[in-house]
């Protein structure tokens, strides 16, 4: 994954390929054979470490030198050959210690460094400019390696965080960034910032360009977003969007953030509890379903012979009656109703006489009854005994009356019309606590 990160700093020879130039223009000027001396053995010195203590011993001796800028330059650059050393070693490594050392002095004293009094004579100012966005960008770089590899998170961040300040295409850092965060959080235990972590897995798979990931760390990129926004906000919802806006940014906006899974979870609380709220007899109907659907027969022993809807108290608020719209008419004793917004319905209205009349789909009833049965397969469905159809039952269409079984018109010449024996009603109990 440090593959683009490792090319930059290999390059970390532009900015030394200046050094020639600095002895192009250095020989007229020296004081003396004792500055001559230590100035030629210091750029003779193929070690930076020695080669930075001959660069301090001749500043020591000279501050004020001629070639005060052409020392400076090659103090820089010393900085850079020594902290390019510490990239890629492992934990532990004595060149972590003496890289950050030096990489910390370059970026400390970064603008006397690249000065352009100590720009080379013989240099262009964009050979100059070129070397001074180069050598910042591998500082950073190096030093975020380094204080990443010494489990240093935080300094980590920050100097990741510098690095996409400097360059936004920088894809590897952004990834490097977003697995700094999850260490982090992994430390702490606070998952507070996986939103932004998130962010940073996402913006290093929507880099192109020479910065782009290569294939396999692209691979890596992408199974990490998946696996972190799924983990986090509980489905791939809304990832497509996040991949597009963080095109537009390498660092999240303030403000930036995801739903948590728990976030959602209250949001519907809420959003139910107000609905709940509104909607008493819809609410009390649905923990009915649930209740029946999870525990069936064992919870419906509570409510065979119920009278629903119950009375107003503790666990129903609602109207006295339901409501539902007409889908059909099984058979002459029968009404399925949709109750919730069911297609198929999810209420059946039981009568013990004959509906005479036809009862248009879409008709709205208001109702209430006693529990007689439910179905689960293939569809939930509550049945309802409605004893008294006068009383217990509005909306039905002008014209539509109920007529027993074998009831009659009286002959001519009868006394009086056929009567029939009263029905026996099945006593109603009281509702059942509302399921939970």
């Amino acid at each position: 994954m440090l593959n683009r990160l490792t090319k930059l700093v290999a390059g970390m020879v532009i900015a030394g390929s200046l050094t020639s130039l600095v002895w192009a223009q250095a020989a007229p000027t020296w004081k003396d054979q004792g500055e001559s001396d230590i100035g030629l053995a210091a750029g003779a010195e193929k070690d930076p470490a020695k080669q930075l203590d001959l660069l301090k011993k001749w500043e020591q001796q000279y501050p004020e030198s001629a070639l005060k800028g052409q020392r400076t330059y090659m103090t820089m650059n010393a900085l850079v050959t020594i902290m390019g050393q510490a990239y890629g070693k492992p934990a532990n490594a004595p060149e972590l210690a003496t890289g950050q050392k030096a990489g910390q002095q370059l970026v400390d004293h970064f603008k006397e460094y690249f000065d352009d009094s100590v720009k080379p004579t013989q240099a262009t100012q964009a050979q100059w400019d070129g070397a001074r966005k180069t050598t910042e960008m591998q500082a950073h770089t190096v030093l975020a390696y380094i204080a990443q590899t010494s489990k240093d998170l935080d300094g980590a961040e920050t100097e990741y965080k510098k690095v996409l300040t400097l360059d936004p295409t920088m894809a590897s850092a952004s990834y490097q960034l977003g697995a700094v965060i999850i260490s982090q959080m992994a430390k702490s235990k606070d998952t507070a910032r996986f939103s932004e972590a998130i962010y940073n897995f996402a913006r290093a798979t929507t880099v192109t360009g020479p910065n782009a990931l290569p294939p396999a760390g692209m691979t890596a990129a992408q199974a990490a977003l998946k696996k972190y926004y799924a983990g986090y906000h509980g489905s791939s919802d809304g990832m497509e969007d996040l991949v597009k806006q963080v095109a537009t940014a390498a660092l999240p906006p303030n403000g930036f953030h995801i739903q948590s899974i728990e976030e959602i979870e209250k949001a519907k609380e809420a959003d139910h509890a107000n609905w709940a709220k509104q909607h008493p007899d819809l609410d009390f109907w649905e923990n009915i379903r649930t209740a029946l659907l999870a525990q069936g027969d064992a919870y419906f022993a509570n409510l065979k012979d119920v009278g629903f809807p119950p009375p107003a108290g503790p666990t129903y608020s609602g109207p006295a009656m339901f409501k539902g719209k007409v889908i059909s008419m099984p058979n002459a004793k029968q009404i399925l109703l949709s109750v919730d917004n069911v297609p198929t319905g999810d209420c059946i209205l039981k009568f013990d006489d004959n509906i005479k009349g036809e009862i248009p789909a879409g008709t709205e009833l208001q109702f209430k009854g006693v529990v007689d049965a439910y179905t689960k397969d293939p569809a939930y469905v509550l049945t309802l005994v409605v004893q008294e159809p006068k009383s217990d039952l509005i909306g039905l269409p002008d014209g539509v009356t109920f007529v027993a079984d074998g009831a009659a018109k009286p002959k001519a010449g009868a006394k009086g019309p056929a009567t029939k024996a009263p029905a026996t009603k099945a006593p109603v109990k009281a509702a059942p606590k509302k399921a939970q």
